[in-house]
């Protein structure tokens, strides 16, 4: 029975071995991922991407206001000097001043609302600019939070790999070569003997099967093919 139970130990230290192993990795995982970090960084760039392409759009928008402002100084100018007196001319400049400025109160209007949608793409690059610090904050403490464990976790990993090192020495080749093998095919090696039934397979043990398990010889399940163990 003894066997059997540091077998049993055994199996419950790499166990636990296992899973603070597991919980590393997913860890290091956590660790390696900045996706949202990305993310928030990528929607900003995004949103200046935009606001500067508007901004861009409403100067021109403004070029183009002032060169037609221009044109109509220009053509108020030869059409009230008095230096031209043929009425169809005259009629000419009229009508050309009037396409000018009629085009002119479209391009200010596409301005104006070129304004409107400046202040709404600006509004947003503020949110995303807020979103990211946000982001940012909570990713740095998650970092630090993670690093610490994690670092606490690789510590209890070296002290479990330690114990089962002295621990694995205290058993002949024969028996922990079929215990190692037991652990890669089944999971887990040892089962324990509860209310007469193997828990591996809950196969029901005969009273002989049991005496033997409980004299100290190691026994396998004949279901399982488990070591069995009795406490």
């Amino acid at each position: 029975m003894q066997l059997a139970k540091e077998l049993y130990q055994l199996q419950e230290l790499e166990l636990d071995l296992e899973s603070h192993l597991l919980q590393a990795s997913k860890l290091q995982a956590t660790l390696k991922d900045d996706s949202a970090l990305r993310q928030a960084e990528n929607s900003l760039a995004e949103a200046a991407l935009h606001l500067k392409d508007q901004q861009a759009s409403l100067r021109a928008l403004e070029d183009q206001s002032a060169d037609l402002d221009a044109k109509v100084n220009e053509v108020k100018k030869s059409l009230y000097s008095g230096r031209i007196g043929n009425p169809k001319e005259l009629s000419n400049l009229s009508k050309e001043q009037e396409l000018l400025e009629a085009k002119r109160a479209q391009i200010d209007d596409q301005a104006l609302q070129g304004m409107d949608n400046l202040e709404e793409l600006q509004a947003r690059c503020d949110q995303m600019m807020e979103n990211l610090e946000s982001v940012r904050t909570l990713w740095q403490q998650s970092q630090s939070q993670n690093t610490q464990a994690l670092n606490a976790i690789l510590s209890e990993i070296e002290k479990l790999k330690s114990e089962r090192q002295e621990f694995v020495s205290r058993f002949n080749p024969s028996d922990l070569e079929l215990f190692q093998a037991l652990r890669k095919s089944k999971g887990k090696a040892v089962s324990r003997v509860e209310q007469g039934n193997c828990r591996g397979c809950g196969l029901k043990l005969t009273p002989a099967w049991i005496q033997r398990a409980r004299a100290g010889t190691l026994v396998q399940c004949s279901g399982c093919q488990r070591i069995l163990y009795l406490d």
